[in-house]
């Protein structure tokens, strides 16, 4: 081929094309936002089939069905601290697949409610629970301001340690990639790995009722644990609840979801539990604007419906992407568990 043009040529075409293919995005998107505000609003009364199908788009192992056995568990004593007992524990929640995290348990009685503590992105049992250096960083002390209520608390490690701090490497978009060739993915796993943990707490401490907080990532993987499993009483959410089509990360995107369930509609799973959401108005990751139009989709649920919309909450408070310093949505959370009567399987 003898023909040459300037770069600059094609600029335009190729910059169209850019273009085009954001809008046809955007015009699937609006369509099947429709499509998922009629497909859920029977969510509140019809809750167990919206269930079902969540934990089908995160794919499998939340698919399997029967009864399941009780895990093997391992667990290290680390120390005692105060009326605490810290241990590290390893759950094996499938078959030669162990999930790993640090339990508090308060040992004057065994009869107290259990909160999962969960870490967000760069972070690990030990960061939130001041193991280093007494620095929890944006966490703000949050496993520090359970304890006082003489919870048990476990905290789980997933996949999203800092690489540079423990020197062991992993590639998380990557997995998530080949589970989702596997009918699976990252938030599937992780999640059943929490439900796995939470058998094995239920048959030890059968009257401890359940509550679970987490930021940013630990935020995420709250919302979507208390949608999918009813175990959890009450949870709080912080720094993750948005909009979906804003911030396609790729472990946050399933086949399908725009038009099955968005964080509005996860929210609405866990009715009539009760479900605290916040972000901070000055948070760096995710625009406060997006995390208020979702909430307001769930009043738009729960006006439709005529349902009491008590069980939810949207805090915005003044913070950046770090955990609500109010203690009050925590207490709250505590004084929930301590009305239960213990955990179903």
């Amino acid at each position: 081929m003898q023909f040459r043009e300037p770069i600059e040529n094609s600029r335009a075409t190729k910059t169209q094309y850019r273009d085009e293919m954001d809008a046809l995005i955007r015009r699937r998107e609006e369509e099947m936002a429709e499509v998922r505000r009629i497909a859920c609003r029977e969510i509140f009364t019809n809750g167990e089939f919206h269930r079902q199908k969540f934990c089908a788009m995160l794919g499998w192992p939340l698919t399997e069905t029967g009864e399941r056995t009780l895990p093997a568990v391992t667990s290290e004593k680390l120390g005692e601290e105060g009326e605490y007992e810290i241990s590290r524990m390893q759950i094996e929640v499938l078959p030669g697949f162990r999930l790993t995290g640090i339990f508090l348990r308060y040992m004057p009685e065994d009869d107290r409610p259990l909160v999962i503590s969960q870490h967000g992105g760069l972070g690990t049992p030990e960061l939130i629970n001041g193991f280093y250096d007494g620095n929890t960083g944006n966490y703000n002390n949050m496993t520090d301001r359970l304890l006082p209520h003489r919870v048990h608390v476990f905290c789980p490690q997933l996949l999203l340690w800092n690489m540079e701090n423990y020197g062991e490497p992993y590639d998380r978009k990557a997995v998530d990639a080949r589970l989702k060739r596997v009918g699976s993915s990252i938030t599937a796993v992780e999640v059943y790995a929490i439900m796995r943990s939470l058998d094995w707490f239920a048959e030890r401490f059968p009257n401890s009722p359940f509550g679970m907080i987490g930021l940013s990532y630990g935020g995420f993987y709250t919302l979507f644990t208390t949608a999918a499993d009813t175990r959890i009483r009450s949870a709080v959410s912080c720094s993750f609840f948005s909009q979906r089509k804003d911030y396609p990360w790729t472990d946050w995107t399933w086949t399908d979801a725009a038009a099955l369930y968005d964080d509005a509609e996860i929210a609405c799973l866990a009715y009539p539990r009760r479900l605290c959401v916040q972000m901070g108005d000055h948070d760096n990751l995710f625009a406060i604007e997006h995390t208020r139009q979702e909430a307001a989709r769930v009043q738009d649920y729960i006006r439709e419906a005529g349902v009491d919309g008590d069980w939810f909450d949207c805090v915005v408070f003044d913070g950046t992407h770090e955990l609500c310093r109010d203690d009050r949505y925590i207490d709250r959370m505590i004084a929930d568990l301590e009305t239960g009567k213990g955990n179903k399987k």
